[in-house]
């Protein structure tokens, strides 16, 4: 047992998201512009994201939660489905699975990553699997290969995973759907927000028409399905 005397006297402190007078001052120059939801700003984000990701498309949101809820509601996931997923990661992963409608299944992981098993996982298959969605822990990629070959839409988890590689490949634009977290304590911070990158158009499409409970630009309220408030502001 370890001695309680050589235990530190202070506290190791959290290491604060790293702010300087360039994010302060871009941050009141979007303020004095008026645009204080939804605006160029948003908008300026999805495309150089994209463009890093090489991803077609990028949709920002109001958190990584809401990027896999959506996600998982693009692709039609509800009531009677199974999605398949690890029970190592933060609850939201699985929350979302049960707020779809559908079950979430868990499989484990593997000793030399803590990563979902793609073995464990496509033994789990069943008629009702309507996706699978893994995580990449920490920010090291799953297995993703052979995730994929499964041939069950993936909806990764990367809310860790900005920046990573699998496979020489930039996470982002290998599942169906890569879903990012820009929460305070992530790669990229920005207090709140999520995103969503694919390179499926209709998932795009979909994601688009649920974000904000209507398609378009704002200026008139198509509403094509019942959708969420979940934009980035």
């Amino acid at each position: 047992m370890q001695d309680v005397s050589s235990r530190r006297e202070t506290m190791l402190g959290f290491q604060p998201p790293a702010i300087d007078d360039d994010e302060i001052a871009a941050v009141s120059e979007t303020l004095r512009s008026g645009w204080l939801t939804t605006g160029p700003r948003a908008a300026e984000l999805e495309r150089r994201l994209a463009e890093y990701l090489e991803a077609e498309h990028v949709l920002a949101l109001a958190s990584g939660t809401a990027a896999l809820h959506l996600a998982l509601v693009a692709l039609g996931v509800g009531e009677g489905d199974e999605v398949i997923t690890t029970p190592i990661t933060w609850p939201a992963t699985a929350n979302v699975i049960v707020h779809a409608g559908a079950t979430p299944v868990f499989v484990d992981v593997r000793d030399a990553d803590l990563n979902i098993d793609p073995a464990r996982a496509a033994d789990a298959v069943t008629g009702r699997t309507k996706a699978i969605l893994p995580i990449d822990l920490a920010g090291q990629p799953c297995d993703l290969d052979p995730i994929i070959a499964l041939g069950i839409p993936v909806v990764e988890d990367a809310a860790h995973a900005a920046e990573s590689r699998y496979r020489g490949r930039k996470i982002g634009a290998i599942s169906d759907a890569t879903c990012f977290s820009l929460y305070a304590t992530k790669n990229i911070a920005a207090g709140e927000g999520g995103l969503i990158a694919t390179n499926r158009a209709d998932i795009a499409d979909a994601v688009q028409d649920l974000r904000l409970m209507r398609r378009g630009d704002g200026s008139r309220y198509d509403i094509p399905v019942p959708g969420y408030k979940a934009n980035l502001s």
